[in-house]
């Protein structure tokens, strides 16, 4: 047995320093070299790697374990599948294969030995052999590697000090390290410059984008304006932006001082019943009301339209802090204490999940969302959302309502289109609130994931109505955590266009700050260019992306009925929406209308010097319950009866909000979760330990001797059928069990092999198996498992005929 002063090991003894290691690969970093089976990215260098080990699949995978050798480069820890097909060097270079992962998105590194656990650090050192390895993701994956009782001893500690080394936990400065190691080669930049933005989506980066929007949607009376298009107005705002005609650029001007950070009214959606869907920050109260400055501010409020109805988000919906701290809890429900391994036990999760409020959270955006669509749908009216700095959730419910509404936006090219206008280009601050360099902790909070994961809820509720399928929206969540798109690494337009320009700033009298290129266009940036997040054949292969979309087919949804009689049809209440007066203004909030004196500053005379005498009149409040109405006939309709009219596709897809409906999102939050894990250890499936192999291949030659010698056929051994204990696989080592029920085994002997042929032979091996080391097998236990004395299971299965020394000791979550 090797004793614990024999077994430390140092990172800096036992990884060389990375630079070295790539001078000393020369030119192994030429594209589509094959490293060991490995496909390297241009300018890739592998730094360790650890044969025969096994990888966990998760539940969506199939299950099971997946016999390969596990890689460590200087971007990624890659996983090659043993009968995995070799690389195609003419084919263009993907970021990550299906069992990669990048080291950005390790936020732990746990190493496994015979009888403890420890969090892997760079200057920590092992007093054991790892024989488990183990990552927690950033996105709540964890992946599972278990090395082989052949594997080398020197190859499980070398890639587990290796990944704990250049991993390293996101920091001010490591952002940039890492896109070079990814795009960062001459020829990796060149395969970047020369691809192209996908046709079928709309990127919103020009003019005609959004006028080919306004022509889809039928939205008359408005015109793109560029009067921010050296982003002089608003920062934050896109270059273009959709204002009503009669407005001129002169008078436009004037108004975007009247709004929080210039952000003025914009035009986001037209309705096919004629509403339109705006967005603004909130209003300036202390500026100074000109008689035409409040001429412009209407025609942007209204729009053309008759009435206006401003649906304040700031009372209802969730802040960024609290999102942060949903999400928090929510990281610590599914993943568990990392370093302790503990978990909430079967009687107090669903109230612990409940306590984080994130689903409360979800069940928020998507109600005000639905409050908006069924006020769209009365036609002929402006409905603006307003948020304080109109960023955060004025994304989410302007995305979710059309979501909801548009089916066009149910696409994958469309919802694409989607996310670019209501979220990169209308300055949701991505970097910000992704906090990828760990150097704004207080702006941070994942609003796009809340967003996701209302979407996703509408997809579980009507996936028929949906072109882009679960793994789409689960690839676009995890994409989310890789600091490498351009997508998400800033905050607005401007310094999107800064960045992939090279731009610098000058000042003079006369045309204030301007844009000033570099002298030197050729000169190539300092920074590795960054591609959208939208190119998805740079990140996943054919087989993943094939699963992104499946066909929309046809809802056979009744009509709508309150109480069982009545018709919700939005022309039914035509009449009492037109009952209100021209110009009025009303104020949605808490599912009420209000017609509040202080909602526009210059009706009310608020502001010194304001023009104190609207040319408006007064709002009615005769006209309130026409709009409450339709509000209540939506909230109170039979969740079985709140279905899209199939005759009409622009019939919104209203979720249902109640307990049951709100579901966690599997296949995101709890696919890593540590009782997820807690499974046996390996049973061979299509793939089969080396010793087994051999001693199957051993016995078909003893019984085709014994067939030739007597003439006859030998007896066939008789399989031994053992079986397992029947526990619950995900138990608690600790005091209780999880959520989900357990499984019940059958056979722990190799599926797939018929008794009277050999089973399928792995590629024979280039070099002899290295020899064991002196490894002590009675002391062998795994993550989250039983104590040592236990022995209810073996590592791995042998073949009948097989006669091992060594035991493997107790399982994983035996």
């Amino acid at each position: 047995m090797l004793t614990g002063s024999k077994t430390t090991f140092k990172v800096r003894q036992i990884v060389p320093d990375m630079k070295e290691r790539i001078l000393s690969h020369g030119g192994l970093h030429t594209r589509g070299r094959d490293m060991f089976g490995l496909r390297c990215l241009p300018g890739e260098c592998v730094l360790q790697r650890a044969v025969l080990v096994r990888k966990k699949l998760s539940a969506r995978e199939g299950g099971g374990w997946l016999a390969g050798t596990l890689f460590c480069t200087h971007f990624r820890v890659a996983f090659v599948p043993q009968d995995s097909q070799k690389p195609d060097d003419n084919a263009d270079p993907v970021l990550l294969g299906d069992h990669d992962v990048a080291l950005a998105s390790i936020e732990k590194v746990v190493a496994v030995g015979p009888s403890r656990t420890k969090l892997v650090t760079p200057n920590s050192s092992l007093k054991f052999t790892p024989e488990e390895l183990v990552l927690y993701c950033r996105d709540l994956r964890v992946i599972c590697f278990l090395f082989d009782r052949l594997t080398p001893e020197t190859q499980a500690v070398e890639i587990t000090y290796s990944i704990a080394k250049t991993y390293q936990p996101l920091k001010p400065g490591t952002i940039l390290s890492f896109q070079n190691a990814a795009l960062g080669s001459v020829e990796m930049k060149q395969f970047l410059s020369n691809r192209r933005h996908d046709a079928q989506m709309n990127w919103f980066e020009s003019v005609t984008d959004w006028e080919r929007e306004l022509e889809r949607t039928g939205a008359t009376g408005w015109r793109v304006s560029a009067v921010n298009d050296r982003f002089e107005m608003a920062t934050s705002l896109p270059r273009f932006n959709v204002v009503p005609q009669k407005v001129l650029d002169t008078e436009l001007k004037k108004t975007f001082a009247h709004f929080n950070e210039g952000r003025i009214p914009r035009w986001c959606w037209r309705h096919p019943r004629g509403s339109d869907l705006l967005r603004t920050a909130s209003f300036q109260n202390n500026i100074y009301h000109e008689k035409d400055d409040i001429r412009n501010l209407e025609a942007l409020l209204f729009g053309g339209q008759q009435q206006c109805v401003v649906v304040e988000l700031a009372e209802e919906m969730p802040t960024p802090a609290d999102i942060q701290l949903a999400h928090t809890r929510l990281r610590a429900l599914c993943l568990g204490d990392i370093s302790a391994s503990v978990s909430v036990p079967d009687d107090k999760w669903l109230s612990t999940l409940e306590a984080s409020r994130w689903l409360d959270h979800a069940r928020c955006c998507l109600k005000k969302a639905a409050e908006v669509s069924c006020l769209l749908r009365g036609g002929h009216m402006t409905v603006i959302l307003q948020e304080q700095e109109d960023r955060d959730m004025n994304c989410v419910v302007s995305s979710l309502v059309q979501v909801m509404c548009d089916p066009y936006c149910r696409t994958v090219p469309g919802f694409q289109g989607l996310v670019q206008k209501e979220w990169v280009m209308a300055g949701h601050r991505f970097l910000s609130r992704a906090n990828y360099h760990r150097d704004s902790d207080k702006e941070e909070a994942p609003v796009f994931l809340l967003f996701l994961d209302c979407v996703w809820q509408l997809w579980a509720q009507y996936p028929s109505r949906f072109q882009l399928t679960g793994d789409y929206l689960l690839a676009l969540h995890d994409s989310f955590h890789l600091p490498l798109f351009s997508t998400f690494l800033s905050n607005c337009q401007r310094e999107r266009s800064r960045r992939s320009q090279r731009l610098s700033q000058s000042y003079t009298p006369v045309n204030g700050w301007r844009e000033v290129l570099p002298q030197d266009p050729s000169q190539d940036p300092v920074d590795p260019p960054l591609p959208p997040v939208w190119d998805w054949a740079l990140q996943y292969s054919c087989q993943r992306r094939a699963r992104f979309t499946h066909p929309v087919a046809q809802s056979s949804a009744p009509q709508p009925v309150l109480n069982g009689n009545l018709n919700t049809n939005p022309d039914t209440h035509k009449s009492q929406l037109s009952d209100g007066t021209l110009g009025s203004v009303f104020l949605l909030s808490r599912g009420t209308f209000s017609s509040p004196s202080h909602l526009l500053p210059w009706r009310n005379g608020g502001g010194s010097g304001s023009y104190r005498k609207s040319h408006r009149r007064a709002p009615s409040s005769e006209s309130l319950p026409g709009l409450e109405r339709l509000i209540k006939t939506w909230s109170q309709s039979e969740p079985s009866k709140v279905s899209p009219n199939p005759q009409d596709p622009q019939e919104p897809l209203l979720p249902l909000l109640l307990g049951p409906c709100i579901g966690v999102w599997r296949d995101c939050y709890l696919r890593g979760a540590l009782q997820a894990q807690a499974f046996c250890h390996p049973t061979p499936t299509s793939m089969y330990h080396p010793v087994d192999q051999l001693a199957w291949e051993v016995q078909q030659l003893r019984d085709k001797l014994a067939l030739a010698s007597s003439g006859h056929a030998a007896p066939t051994t008789k399989k031994q059928e053992s079986r397992r204990p029947d526990t619950n696989l995900n138990q608690n080592t600790n005091n209780g069990t999880f959520l989900f029920s357990a499984p019940r085994p059958s056979f722990v002997t190799p599926r797939g092999l018929p008794p009277t042929s050999a089973p399928p032979r792995a590629p024979p091996p280039t070099a002899p198996l290295p020899r064991l080391a002196n490894r002590d097998p009675s002391k062998r236990t795994f993550l989250f498992s039983h104590p040592p004395d236990s022995r209810q299971d073996q590592r791995y299965t042998p073949m009948p005929s097989t006669r091992l020394s060594k035991n493997s000791g107790p399982s994983l979550g035996s």
